[in-house]
Order: C-alpha cells, then structure tokens, then sequence
C-alpha cells in the first residue's frame, strides 16, 4: 500500500507538510499543480526540478498533482480554448513533477451523450488526453459530480490511455444533493444511494483508476451530507480496499481531508487507519 498526504491540509507550510509525511512513515505527497507556497505551472522546468528534488530529499514521491476543483467546465463553449490549453499547461507541469499523473474535476457531465455538452466534454478531454500521450501525462478524472458509469462511459468513447480516474468515494456522496439543486429535480434519497453507492461505483471504474482518495462522508436522508474522519462514514472502506486488492491496484491512497479544525491530525489517525486495513487484507 501506497499512501500520500496533502502537505498544506489544515494550512500547513508545504515543506512543513512534508516533513509529517516523513515523521508519518508515508511513500508520498499530494501537491496542487498551481498556486499556493509551490505554485508550479508558474515555474520552470528547472525549478520545479528543484523542488522535486527537496521533495525526494524527504523520502518522499509525488503521487498526483491536484488540478482542477470547481474552476473549470468542459462541458461548456465559454473559456473552453483557454481551459484546454490550461490542460495542456498542467500535462507539462505533472511531467515533470508526478510522473505526468495530475486529477482534476472537470464540470458536470450530463447523463445524456447525445447532447452537445456531451460533445464538448468528449472533444475537450479527447484534445487533453492527445496531448498528454504526446509528453506522457494522464488526467484522472475525479468522481463524484456523475453516477460512475457516465465517467466509464465518457472515458471510453474518448479511448486513450491518457484519461483515467481519482476515485474519491466520498465524494459520490457529497454530491447528489448539489446535483438535485442544480438540476431542479427533487433529490429521492434511495435513488441517489443506489446511483452513488461508492462500492458499485468503483467495481464499474476499477479497470481505469490510477489514483485514489482515502476521503469517507456521510450522506442522510434529509439529503445533507458531510465529509467526516477516514473510517467513520458510509463510503465503506474495508470493502472497497478489498475491491482495490482484488484487481491489483498498485497506485496511491492519498488522504484528503478538507474540513474541521484539527485535520492534519485526522490524516495522522487515517495513515494508521489504512495500514491497518492492509495488515487485515
């Protein structure tokens, strides 16, 4: 097993965050592609070099670099020429900090492939990918805003070996009640369990995950829902790490943890969280 840990959780200094990961025993990093105390896409190759170098100094690798969150959307016309050549910024910048490997939410997929939006998120993420087997790069799509089939479905009508996916369960159940809003249907609690129930969707992604979030949430029946401490959530992660050994999963676990006010010490209790399930495995 593989783990990595986002250095600035909790606000941390990244290097500060990184000497955790050591103090933790952890193999990696999970480091965001632009902004922040390393700001990446702004550097050039030879000072991301550089910080690579530091970075290896710790014992430590780059798992991912973290793309996108809410800032970009296929899917549609406006801003589209500008966040393709964005994608093919970051394909560059995961090159030469993550083995080309970066994860990114990329808009709201609709349901439906036969709609132009569709279009756009297949042509967008077909010109991505090109690019990113031209220089050895791979976009992982993060899940959550779509029931999985619709990423394996969008993955494979786009057909390259340079778009695969982030599996984050936690955030299949963090999204059905945006989803409901956004969409003006109301939110049926049951559909959206089966629709995002995190082990179905990662037997129907499984042959396609390069990178995984160890992330875990709650999701209620009055619709809301909560990011919460690995192993405290319905996301089930004993069987889902069953599901990753059993088709041999060899890349990286990496803890996310966004919220509450001591989160760099949940990502502490979640390293002995899953080296306990791998001693249980």
């Amino acid at each position: 097993m593989k783990i990595a840990i986002i250095p600035t959780t909790g606000g941390a200094d990244p290097f500060r965050g990184m000497e955790i990961a050591r103090e933790l025993g952890v193999e990696g990093v999970h480091i965001g592609a632009f902004g922040g105390g390393l700001d990446l896409e702004n550097k050039t190759s030879a000072e991301r070099a550089e910080i690579l170098k530091r970075i290896k100094g710790y014992g430590l690798e780059v798992s991912a670099l973290i793309g996108w969150g809410g800032r970009v959307d296929l899917g549609e016309e406006e801003n589209l020429a500008e966040n393709i050549a964005w994608g093919k910024r970051i394909n560059e910048t995961a090159v030469d900090m993550a083995e080309g490997l970066w994860m990114a939410h990329v808009g709201i997929m609709p349901e439906d492939d036969s709609t132009p939006r569709w279009a756009r998120f297949r042509e967008s993420l077909a010109e991505i990918a090109a690019h990113g087997e031209r220089v050895g790069a791979c976009l992982a799509l993060e899940t959550g805003p779509e029931p999985p089939p619709v990423v394996r479905r969008m993955i494979e009508q786009v057909n390259s070996r340079a778009l695969r996916v982030n599996f984050d369960p936690a955030n299949l159940l963090l999204w059905p009640r945006t989803i409901a809003r956004r969409t003006g249907v109301p939110l049926d609690y049951e559909a959206a369990l089966r629709k995002f129930d995190p082990v179905a969707g990662l037997r129907t992604l499984i042959p396609y995950v390069a990178h995984a979030h160890a992330k875990d949430s709650v999701f209620r029946p009055d619709g809301t829902a909560t990011e919460v401490p690995l192993g405290t959530g319905m996301t089930n992660w004993p069987v889902l790490y069953s599901i990753f050994k059993e088709h041999g999963y060899q890349g990286y676990y990496a803890i996310e943890r966004e919220v509450g006010e001591s989160a760099m010490e949940d990502v502490r209790k979640a390293v002995q969280y899953l080296r306990e399930l791998d001693r249980q495995a």
